[in-house]
This record gives C-alpha cells, structure tokens and sequence, in this order.
C-alpha cells in the first residue's frame, strides 16, 4: 500500500455525536484519492469516521484506503457508472415552501448536524432544512445560500437531504455509501437548491439520489447514496456501518 497522505477532520464537522458527517467525510475521502480513482467517485463506509483524529488514506489496487489506526473507515473506488441518478429539478419558490415541512424541526435524530442539524449556532453550520415538495411524492428540497463552498462541503450539501426523503422516527438511518459528481462549485452569496428524492428501500437498506441547481436549473453536483437504518439497540454513532455489498 502507498500511503497518499493524512488527514483530519475537524470537530465542528459531525452528524451524529462524535463522528464526522458522513457526506463530508466521503467528499474529502475521495478528493484526496482523486488522483487513484479519479473524479467519479464511490466511499463506502466501513465505521463512523472519528473527528479530529489523524486519519491515513493509502492506495491499494486501484482503490484508495482510510484507516484509523488499524480500523479500515473507508473505501474510495472509481464509480462503475458514469453518473448518478439525478432527483428532479425544483424551482426556488417551491423549495422554500418545503422547508416549512423539515420533519428535523419537531424531532432530529442528531440536532448537532453539520449540515442539517437545528441545534448549530457556529458559523461552520449550513443550516438546511429539507421538506416535501407539494406534488412530488418522495422528494424533499430547500434552499442554500454558500459562502465560501469547497468540494467536501457540496458531498456534504448533496449527503443530508437523502436522509430526509426516509423516516427518520424511531430508529434513524445513516450513511453507508455514497457517489457524487461535482460539476462546478456555486458561486458564493447566490441561492441554490437541493433535492433529493427515494428510490427505493428494502429492509434496513434506502436508496437515495440528491442534486444541486442553480435557479435556472443549472446542474452544479447530483450524488446518490445508501443509507442504512439502525437497530434500536446501535448506539447514535456506531463504530461499524452495515456491510453492503461492493
């Protein structure tokens, strides 16, 4: 293995108590890995990667590995398809009326979000409140004004509103696997908006695709992911993610 340097995570940047938030975590995986797998990307999640903590990320048979010590946190692969699929176009009017139904107002699972969290006042905070869009069963959007956005913060943009289109009651869902292709950053200080819909569940186990638009339906990123619900006895932030398939 040859190791491509390190990294860390820094503590402001979690989604559930303790470990980063998944979507940032997948995006700054697979930009340091960018030159093994390239820019179409796929991080599996193997545990809950832990905040400000050296972390190693070593290339390996055209993959690219992030450990903890001797705990494999993550894999980077080049993504088997070109694209992936994309949630629907929702124009800014409507997206702000569907953040008047984020479920996360009444009840979060993990108020202390980075991206979607309801108990952040801190500047790192993106404050998205993801609601059902009238008319689209399964589709959630709102809207989000960047500042100074970067590649890892648009997975991380991309990863919240996905677990928002599931139940989050009782047992919440969390990331397991995600691919995202970012085609441009938004320019700071110009709205946007994210949706994302579900595309399917079987068992513990949803499928989610997500994308980023510019008022006039630009295209800036769109991501599709896997999340995983918990058992009622994981604890909010397990070490170990569910094993899903390769």
């Amino acid at each position: 293995m040859t190791e491509l340097r390190t990294c860390r995570i820094a503590g402001t940047h979690n989604g559930p108590p303790g470990s980063a938030n998944g979507g940032y975590a997948c995006g700054m995986f697979a930009r340091i890995a960018v030159d093994v797998v390239g820019t179409a990307a796929v991080v599996q999640l193997h545990a809950a990667p832990p905040l400000d903590t050296e972390l190693a990320v070593r290339a390996h048979r055209g993959r690219a590995l992030v450990w903890h010590e001797d705990e494999l946190v993550a894999t980077v692969s080049a993504a088997r398809h070109d694209q992936p699929a994309v949630a629907p176009f929702v124009a800014v009017a409507a997206a702000e009326r569907a953040s008047a139904f984020f479920k996360g107002a009444a009840a979060h699972p993990f108020p202390e979000c980075l991206v979607c969290g309801t108990a952040r006042t801190d500047p790192a905070a993106l404050h998205l409140t993801p609601g059902g869009v009238d008319g689209l069963p399964g589709v959630v959007a709102c809207t989000w004004t960047p500042g100074d956005p970067d590649l890892d913060t648009m997975w991380a943009v991309l990863d919240c509103p996905g677990g928002w289109t599931l139940d989050q009651s009782g047992s919440p869902y969390v990331l397991g696997r995600m691919s995202a292709r970012v085609h441009a950053v938004p320019p700071s200080g110009e709205p946007t908006i994210v949706v994302a819909q579900h595309i399917a569940t079987v068992g513990r186990t949803a499928r989610v695709a997500s994308a980023l638009f510019g008022p006039d339906g630009t295209e800036f990123g769109r991501a599709e992911a896997t999340w995983v619900r918990l058992s009622a006895s994981s604890d909010p932030a397990p070490r170990k993610r569910e094993c899903l398939p390769s």
